[in-house]
């Protein structure tokens, strides 16, 4: 899934055999695209194809909205990740487990545990642990909002602007395997399976917490 070529045609063997004599060019374009605050629209196209989440999904919420998008726009992803990730470094809830380089469900079970039977060693002490459940986490995400919390943390504003233009008036289709769907645009959530949007969702969430001795979210 990951080697699929996205909408343009082009594919991630493309642009690594001819990484060399495309690298000009493309630093190029990456930066016009970032001073125009734009994003070219076969860029922003996804095909959306359904993953299966179990061996027999019969449902369609058994199913995960994978999209195959630009591998061009995902190398451009891949270089603005690394600048955001040293952006917002030390800005970010240290209890966010996810989407975090080797960071996961089992220091988050950790963390819990150990704060959990800490308290436990008091004098009639309790602990109460509440889960809540994101659905479609991607699809929630709004760009407007977003911009706001991306220009909070610091991050450039014509880069912020950029970012938000990705997001806004995205053309998809879903393919199943030889059909296709018409072409709808969607200006809310973040594609699925896209190098920033795991990234997005976290700074997007990452102002919902609260730390005091006796509560932690």
């Amino acid at each position: 899934m990951r080697k699929a070529t996205g909408p343009d045609g082009i594919s991630s063997r493309l642009l690594k055999d001819c990484a060399d004599q495309l690298c000009g060019v493309l630093l190029h374009i990456f930066n016009l695209n970032l001073s125009l605050e734009r994003v070219p629209l076969l860029w922003k196209t996804s095909c959306v194809v359904p993953v299966p989440k179990t061996a027999h999904a019969r449902e369609p919420n058994h199913f995960r909205p994978v999209a195959l998008t630009s591998h061009l726009m995902k190398t451009m992803e891949r270089i603005v990740l690394t600048h955001l990730q040293q952006l917002v470094d030390g800005k970010m809830d240290s209890l966010q487990f996810e989407y975090r380089p080797g960071i996961g469900v089992n220091d988050a079970v950790t963390y819990l545990l150990h704060r959990s039977l800490s308290h436990l060693e008091g004098t009639r002490s309790t602990v109460r642990v509440m889960f809540f459940d994101f659905s479609s986490t991607f699809n929630t995400i709004q760009p407007s909002l977003l911009r706001g919390k991306l220009e909070g943390v610091g991050v450039d504003c014509h880069l912020a602007a950029w970012k938000t233009d990705y997001l806004t008036n995205r053309p998809q289709y879903v393919r199943l395997r030889d059909c296709e769907s018409d072409v709808v645009v969607c200006s809310t959530g973040a594609p699925q399976g896209t190098v920033l949007s795991p990234f997005l969702f976290t700074l997007y969430t990452y102002d919902f917490s609260y730390n005091s001795d006796s509560c932690h979210l």
